[in-house]
């Protein structure tokens, strides 16, 4: 009988597509999509793009592509930043409330999709693996800046402001134009889903993918084998440059801290192309 129960409860699915860590070749294809897809809305931006970014190959971050099996051609993209060797993009643009200091934070960045009749597939499957890349690399939030009106896509997959609800902020990492700030714990998202009876919740948490792959990411863990950060990575930063660890200032803790979300219930913005 459980046997039974695993087998409706987590069907496996092949897609028309990979997803998976980007070699030279992919990579160079994701940077040329990237600079299409932001030419629609931030062409200052995408002549900037038209080269691979230095975070492209820094340590803690990762690029995925979503790659068609049929042709091999890029159909989307999306990297992740982690927190642990220098702050993430975001944070040139904001402080983060305090609540999020000494905690592991993954953002998401230059997330580009073809437009195509497979662009709501491959951005899903986009957010899946960068949910599980998350859930594996024991992150307590992820984040991601969404502009207008891309900010309900991160609204209808019931993420939450990082802090005042609705809040815009220029963000330099995209040519300055106002983006909110979101975020969502990833050990949170299945039982937020599950209650919420989202649409993609099958997808998300029901269904294997083997198309979408995590082999060849780099641990977290193990780019910091000497550094203790058992009280927090700006502790542990501090300590290692020498330096007094920075007592944190009171803030009003976050809207991220709650469990309830405050999302759209218009969930057909899931099925939109995005850049973020």
């Amino acid at each position: 009988m459980l046997e039974e129960a695993l087998q409706v409860d987590h069907s496996s699915e092949r897609l028309p597509f990979h997803v998976k860590i980007a070699n030279a070749e992919e990579l160079m294809a994701a940077v040329r999509l990237r600079a299409a897809a932001y030419g629609r809305h931030l062409p200052a931006l995408a002549a900037k793009l038209l080269q691979p970014e230095a975070a492209d190959f820094e340590p803690g971050n990762e690029v995925f592509v979503a790659v068609s099996k049929l042709d091999g051609s890029m159909l989307g993209t999306i990297r992740t930043h982690s927190n642990l060797f220098k702050p993430l993009p975001l944070e040139a643009s904001l402080e983060l409330p305090a609540h999020f200091r000494g905690l592991r934070l993954i953002e998401a960045t230059r997330l580009s999709v073809l437009g195509s009749l497979d662009a709501s597939l491959v951005r899903n499957a986009l957010f899946k693996v960068f949910f599980q890349y998350c859930l594996s690399q024991k992150v307590d939030w992820m984040l991601a800046a969404g502009r207008r009106p891309v900010d309900r896509l991160y609204d209808a997959m019931l993420w939450r402001d990082v802090d005042r609800i609705g809040a815009l902020y220029p963000m330099a990492h995209a040519a300055g134009v106002p983006h909110r700030v979101m975020c969502m714990a990833p050990t949170e998202a299945e039982a937020t889903w599950r209650a919420a009876d989202h649409p993609l919740f099958r997808f998300a948490f029901q269904t294997v993918h083997p198309d979408l792959i995590l082999s060849g990411l780099r641990p977290l863990d193990a780019m910091l084998p000497s550094i203790d950060t058992s009280h927090g990575i700006a502790h542990a930063i501090a300590l290692a440059l020498d330096g007094a660890p920075a007592s944190p200032a009171a803030r009003r803790l976050p809207q991220c801290m709650g469990k309830a979300a405050h999302a759209s219930s218009d969930s057909t913005v899931a099925d939109r192309l995005a850049t973020g």
